[in-house]
């Protein structure tokens, strides 16, 4: 969920220099390989499968004024970027969204597991253990702390997750929800300079909920 840190970076930047915005164009798959605080790499499979790319969100499915974020997903030995991939996967997807080319940024994260309930367990206790955290995106360091967040509950299990980064003085917040819904572990995960319209991110998660079988 490193998205929300370079967009907010990216925004701080234009609002430095004047008042503009970014934005990109088309949604991808990818193969991501994380590194542990000990710098040793576990055995991640990311690899996409052909059919699960039409699980996650599209632009198709967000009101008007949203757009693909295609930035790649760079590899984090942080415990709060891209979650799913710390276990190994199956078949692992990822979408991300931005409005109006900035913020709000919404991500979502697909992954299938041959134990999908161990998978739940070990990132949620990952996730659990991530009281603070630190991120870099280009040259800025960014810091971050995260806990427990109140939510429905989705599928066969969910939980639920606020972080509040501080970037150059500015706080952003995201919430995310991970569910469990067979062999299928997703996160949905949204985020916006200011406080955290937790309403939009509970529609969102039911909205991706949807989609998977």
């Amino acid at each position: 969920m490193k998205r929300l840190a370079v967009l907010v970076v990216l925004v701080i930047g234009v609002v430095l220099a004047s008042c503009s915005s970014v934005s990109s164009s088309t949604a991808t798959t990818s193969t991501t390989t994380t590194t542990t605080s000990a710098g040793i790499a576990p055995p991640v499979t990311t690899t996409p499968a052909p059919s699960i790319q039409s699980l996650v969100l599209s632009i198709t499915d967000l009101p008007s004024g949203w757009s693909v974020d295609n930035s790649p997903h760079n590899a984090s030995s942080s415990c709060y970027s891209n979650p799913l991939t710390k276990v190994a996967s199956t078949s692992y997807t990822h979408a991300d969204f931005a409005k109006g080319g900035s913020l709000p940024s919404l991500s979502e994260e697909l992954g299938t597991y041959s134990s999908s309930t161990t998978a739940f367990s070990t990132i949620a206790s990952t996730l659990n253990g991530c009281k603070s955290f630190n991120e870099t995106s280009g040259t800025e360091s960014i810091s971050g702390t995260m806990g427990p967040m109140s939510a429905p509950t989705y599928g066969d299990q969910s939980a639920a997750w606020t972080a509040t980064l501080t970037i150059q003085g500015v706080d952003a917040n995201q919430g995310f929800v991970m569910v469990r819904k067979g062999s299928y572990l997703m996160i949905v995960a949204l985020g916006d300079i200011g406080a955290l319209d937790n309403s939009t991110l509970q529609g969102f998660v039911a909205q991706a909920l949807a989609k998977v079988p």
